[in-house]
């Protein structure tokens, strides 16, 4: 018998699949990791999960915000009239009229 077998039988606790506690409140109500996560990042200023969660959708409505933004410039919404027409090019034989 090699010696982690051995460690095996006299330690079977150790070598069980440990699943990470939920992550509860006060009131023992569960919530999300990412939730834990907000609170922890926060350095105090999030206390609960009502307040992370209420910060998620801020950052949620943010991105979608900024999203929308991005996608209707990329279709041309929202732009003027010049920036879709042909400028002509200043050169020999190519005078720009005035």
């Amino acid at each position: 018998m090699d010696l982690l077998e051995q460690y095996k039988q006299q330690n079977p606790e150790r070598f069980r699949e440990q699943k990470s506690a939920p992550m509860t409140d006060a009131y023992g109500r569960e919530y999300s990791m990412l939730v834990g996560f907000v609170i922890r990042l926060s350095g105090g200023k999030i206390r609960n999960a009502k307040q992370a969660n209420y910060f998620l959708l801020g950052i949620a409505g943010i991105i979608a915000f900024i999203s929308l933004i991005l996608f209707l410039r990329l279709i041309g919404v929202g732009t003027g009239p010049d920036t879709s027409r042909v400028v002509p090019i200043a050169g020999p034989g190519n005078e720009i009229p005035r």
